[in-house]
């Protein structure tokens, strides 16, 4: 029996999911109607066709009825899994009978054909998948770094605070941007602009408009307090 190497497609370490049940359905489809199918579609009823020695030879039958059966009910979690049953119909074949018997000529035609199915429909999908999520990353980064204009505010923003502001966009870069500061000395940290992200920078003007409505609320507060006449 034939097992995975460091040749197998890709594909194979992959986990198999509902739609590729649902392709390799498909795929089960066209090689059941071949012309050379029938004797793979069931197990090898070594009994009715007299063949004593086939369980002693053939330790671990396998068939394309099997196969499918053991798909749809989800035996195998990855290509690789299922890979490993499919290849055994075929070899299991090829060990019992005669090497170039018409039996084995039709196991290896279907196997090629099968095998071609397989490749072609998966090995698309992975190049299709990685592609998408390729994509999917370099958006997400883009998205998440910030723009030479957000950096210029932030760090025009930063002057303008106060010691208890700075200590607090500290704090938050802390906790949400861990590698925006670094220790200078024992008394001094830095903040690391181009290390933040959108998220922290958000946060941080978050934190900065609701400092600025409470300190605006306070001035108003002292300025009426103090408009009022004195009682006499």
């Amino acid at each position: 029996m034939s097992s995975a190497s460091s040749k197998d497609p890709q594909y194979y370490k992959n986990e198999i999911t509902e739609d590729d049940i649902t392709n390799l359905k498909k795929i089960f489809d066209v090689i059941e109607n071949d012309v050379h199918a029938p004797p793979f579609l069931e197990p090898v009823d070594y009994v009715s066709l007299d063949l004593p020695d086939y369980p002693k030879i053939i330790t671990h039958p396998m068939d394309l009825g099997t196969l499918r059966e053991n798909l749809k009910n989800g035996k195998y979690k990855t290509f690789k899994d299922f890979m490993k049953d499919f290849t055994l119909i075929w070899s299991n074949c090829r060990a019992y009978n005669i090497d170039g018997s018409d039996i084995v000529k039709s196991a290896n035609s279907l196997e090629k054909k099968m095998k071609n199915l397989i490749d072609k429909k998966f090995k698309n999908n992975k190049s299709n998948k990685s592609k998408t999520e390729s994509s999917k990353q370099k958006n997400e980064k883009e998205q998440s770094s910030l723009s030479l204009t957000e950096k210029t505010k932030l760090i025009d923003t930063i002057r303008e605070q106060t010691n208890e502001s700075l200590t607090q966009i500290v704090k938050i870069i802390l906790k949400e941007c861990p590698k925006g500061i670094e220790d200078i000395d024992s008394e001094k940290l830095q903040i690391k602009i181009d290390l933040l992200d959108k998220r922290t920078y958000d946060i941080i003007y978050q934190y900065l408009e609701k400092n600025n409505k409470e300190n605006n609320s306070e001035n108003n507060s002292d300025n009426n307090n103090q408009s009022k006449p004195s009682k006499k």
